[in-house]
């Protein structure tokens, strides 16, 4: 399953846009059950995150669940929806390693209720408090069942994570580039190696706009976005697929190694440039993008 390069947000009590969702071929849905639900409607919400699953299993498309903070009523929401097709949780307001312990916990429990597999289920932590973005490392080692961080790449509207760090967020983003790359290395420093950017902040018709941000967040090195509408799949999509120009650079590069290394050399000029052992993880993973790209009929 992993990376995945999209996943779109979805209200959990919206079934009729989980009925729908596969023609945007995300390849992933995070169900929300925080911020996209009426406090009115929080606990049958949690009943239809848990049909909404079994609906996005019949897909084949991997079921996600950003809950409430654990300090809300995260711990209830998990024990309501673990069950098949639950691939794992956001966590809003991550801000301590023991939050991230007792997550990993009612996962456990969750699971061995609903007969899945241990460990089978994903934390993706998303630190939008001061507190928890200077410990997002910590955050990301606390679980083995951590994937990613979650952070930010938004445009010029502020949300949770511009107000506890303080800045004004723009579509040039200057502002962001510590954090974006905080969070990035933070997150592959602590075990977790796909962070993910949340791309926010944008019109939503602005569809250039979302394709600059998505570009932003592949170039600081987020492994997927994570998006607020359907048409910004496609968007980015195609920002993260490899194109066939990369394809055919990095297949080329693969084989003038090969070449050098039939001489006895581990360094060799291809197209203008040196290039050695260090850049083969690059072209490997290229390469298998393309090819699970290829599977997915993109």
């Amino acid at each position: 399953m992993w990376p995945l390069r999209t996943m779109l947000f979805i209200p959990a009590h919206k079934l009729e846009w989980v009925r729908k969702v596969d023609r945007y071929a995300p390849d992933s849905v995070v169900l929300d059950l925080e911020d996209a639900v009426p406090k009115n409607l929080k606990v049958e919400a949690r009943g239809m995150a848990h049909e909404a699953i079994g609906i996005l299993h019949e897909k084949g498309i991997p079921a996600f669940v950003r809950i409430n903070s654990l300090s809300a009523s995260g711990a209830e929401d998990v024990v309501a929806i673990v069950r098949e097709g639950f691939s794992g949780v956001m966590l809003p307001k991550a801000r301590h390693v023991d939050e991230i312990r007792e997550l990993d916990r009612l996962l456990a429990y969750g699971e061995g209720s609903a007969g899945l597999q241990l460990g089978s289920s994903a934390i993706l932590p998303i630190p939008e408090t001061a507190e928890g973005m200077w410990a997002a490392r910590d955050l990301a080692a606390a679980s083995d069942r951590c994937k990613g961080i979650v952070g930010v790449v938004q445009g010029p509207i502020s949300g949770d994570v511009a107000m506890a760090m303080g800045f004004r967020p723009s579509m040039e983003g200057r502002e962001q580039i510590y954090l974006s790359s905080k969070m990035v290395l933070d997150s592959r420093a602590g075990g977790a190696p796909y962070p993910l950017g949340s791309i926010i902040g944008t019109k939503l018709d602005d569809l250039e706009g979302v394709r600059m941000l998505t570009e932003r967040a592949k170039a600081f090195g987020f492994s997927g976005a994570v998006l607020i509408h359907p048409s910004h799949v496609a968007i980015a999509q195609e920002v993260f697929d490899p194109t066939d120009e990369e394809v055919s650079y990095f297949s080329g590069l693969i084989e003038a190694m090969k070449q050098a290394e039939a001489r006895g050399d581990a360094a060799v000029s291809y197209q203008g440039r040196m290039v050695d052992y260090a850049m083969i993880p690059l072209a490997e993973e290229i390469l298998r993008d393309a090819t699970r790209k290829k599977a997915m009929g993109r």
